[in-house]
């Protein structure tokens, strides 16, 4: 007696294998556009690259009737996102305030590419305590 074993779907691996293989190549052609002199081409290879990765990551697990993530992988992007923030909070309650302090004495200049930077990170930190009390709220 024969079986043919087949499996309904996309398997776990040839999910990450998919989003990562179109991000890499997204990035990859980034990169190229830049060595070869044409930002504008490498730019449009890696916005669509990360349109498609991003589209076939958010997609995938709801259109497929396979298990594409398990407990693990949330509990490692719950453990990686706190360790990210983590550092992120450290590095800049260490330096923002000592670099306005500086600025203020007039040992140097906030540049537009740092104001943006603060800002950014600002504005980070508080989207994050939005989305952490909608998920409280919530759950």
């Amino acid at each position: 007696m024969t079986t043919n074993q087949t499996t309904a779907g996309l398997s776990r691996t040839t999910y990450q294998r998919v989003v990562y293989g179109i991000i890499a190549l997204a990035v990859l052609g980034l990169f190229a556009g830049i060595i070869v002199d044409r930002p504008l081409v490498g730019t449009a290879v890696y916005l669509v690259g990360a349109w498609v990765g991003g589209g076939f990551a958010f997609l995938a697990p709801r259109l497929s009737s396979a298990q594409l993530h398990d407990e693990r992988d949330y509990v490692l992007h719950n453990r990686a996102s706190g360790l990210l923030l983590k550092i992120l909070t450290v590095i800049t309650l260490a330096t923002v305030p000592a670099l306005y302090v500086l600025e203020a004495a007039d040992y140097l200049t906030i540049s537009g590419a740092l104001g943006g930077s603060i800002g950014t990170l600002s504005a980070l930190f508080i989207l994050y305590g939005v989305c952490y009390g909608i998920v409280k709220r919530r759950g």
